[in-house]
């Protein structure tokens, strides 16, 4: 097999475990908390900028943190305000760019919701061991597998 095909192999690999644990994670998250992945992804990303202490949040920047178009981002938005898990109000010093704070209710579900989401994919990399999947994957889910990674990025030809 070229290393080209090999790559590729790998790369699907990585893209199927990324499904089965976004799919594990998407049920947990609903049957625990009413919530859909990209709802907790917007969640997470909101209350990180909070952390990082940036008071206004574009939509546009919200969309980036969680991967959806600027539309899909807006009725998600929607759903969150629907739900009570935010609030949002037009910006006083740039009228473009709206203020969303997190509720009492978010910080709950997210407090909730990320054991959930370790326990998705500790029950997925679970089930790789069993089926014996590509060790250096398994490792790399692990959080073990730098090393490994890295020798892969090694030893890949060179690209011009």
């Amino acid at each position: 097999m070229s290393d080209d095909a090999g790559l590729i192999t790998q790369w699907n690999r990585l893209t199927r475990v990324h499904r089965r644990i976004e799919a594990r994670m998407e049920r947990h998250l609903h049957r625990q908390l009413g919530l859909g992945v990209s709802e907790f992804y917007a969640l997470r990303t909101l209350s990180e900028g909070v952390a990082a202490g940036t008071e206004l949040l574009y939509l546009s920047d919200l969309a980036n943190g969680t991967g959806l178009s600027q539309s899909a981002t807006s009725r998600l938005v929607t759903r969150l305000q629907e739900r009570g898990l935010i609030t949002t109000h037009t910006a006083s010093n740039d009228r473009r760019s709206i203020e969303i704070e997190l509720t009492a209710v978010a910080h709950d579900v997210l407090r909730l919701g990320s054991p959930l989401l370790s326990q998705a994919v500790e029950e997925v990399v679970r089930q790789l061991h069993v089926e014996e999947t590509d060790m250096d994957l398994l490792r790399y889910l692990r959080g073990g597998g730098s090393d490994s990674a890295g020798a892969h990025v090694r030893q890949a030809p060179n690209v011009r």
